[in-house]
């Protein structure tokens, strides 16, 4: 085993509230990790590049003479000091996901997602999400087909995490294909022991030439822990808003404009 790997793990160690929050959010047993602590035994391949991804340091570097990787991690702000001011808001948030995912747990499954196109006005899109739950939060996929691909259409795949304040639910993911958009959502829970549609408000970018900061009213349709995703994604797209696709239901809620005499565009309850 290189000598210096247990001192330098101890060293990364040390910018961190406790071993064991290390080692939670690496998912590591804490006994396998002090082993590696007191250089009994070697990581894994697999978790070597893992630790690297989360101290925010390359595997060679992690290998390096303890005089050197010291030195190297005190210039080296962007790499594991993060961890010493980082972010307070990305330690927080990153509390706030893992404690969430038990609350999220009844809200696991697939999604029909509706809300007026930013980037069409007057046209609503109608997408296909799953909340799923991992080992460190309850995370979200999004798909939007729009069109036929290959004939002028295109799809967009949005990727994030689903937490809970208070009693909302919100949603932040980004646009993983282009890399060029992140939208917010934060929605009313259920009410009831069944999912019918969770409404809210969603934020993001129109793609336009200006790419103007939009919101707008959201709808996610339940649609239970499985179904055939090439049946559901065939009736997404793009669509008038008196299209057969959209259900009137969610046609309402979604149609709702700024409340009387202010400014503000709110959410139609659940």
């Amino acid at each position: 085993m290189p000598r210096d790997l247990p001192e330098n793990l101890r060293l990364l160690c040390s910018y961190h509230q406790s071993i064991a929050e290390v080692c939670r959010r690496l998912g590591v047993n804490r006994s396998q990790f002090n082993r590696y602590l007191n250089g009994q035994t070697l990581p894994s391949l697999r978790l070597m590049r893992k630790m690297c991804d989360f101290f925010g340091i390359e595997e060679a570097e992690l290998l390096m003479p303890h005089g050197q990787f010291k030195e190297l991690i005190r210039l080296k702000p962007q790499g594991v000091g993060v961890e010493i001011d980082k972010n307070i808001v990305m330690t927080k948030a990153e509390q706030v996901i893992q404690a969430s995912r038990s609350k999220l747990d009844t809200y696991a499954g697939y999604y029909f997602t509706y809300y007026n196109s930013m980037s069409n006005p007057g046209k609503i899109l109608k997408g296909l999400s799953k909340i799923y739950r991992t080992p460190f939060s309850m995370n979200i996929k999004t798909l939007e087909v729009i069109g036929k691909r290959g004939h002028g259409g295109f799809t967009c795949k949005y990727e994030g995490a689903c937490f809970t304040l208070g009693d909302r639910l919100f949603i932040t993911a980004m646009e993983t294909l282009t890399c060029n958009e992140a939208i917010q959502i934060i929605l009313y829970p259920s009410y009831t022991n069944r999912i019918r549609f969770l409404s809210g408000i969603m934020s993001g970018v129109a793609a336009q030439a200006t790419r103007p900061p939009s919101a707008t009213q959201i709808v996610m349709q339940f649609l239970g822990t499985s179904v055939d995703l090439r049946k559901s994604l065939d009736i997404c797209g793009l669509f008038d808003a008196e299209a057969e696709q959209i259900p009137a239901e969610v046609r309402k809620m979604i149609s709702g404009s700024l409340r009387e005499g202010t400014h503000l565009l709110e959410a139609a309850p659940n």
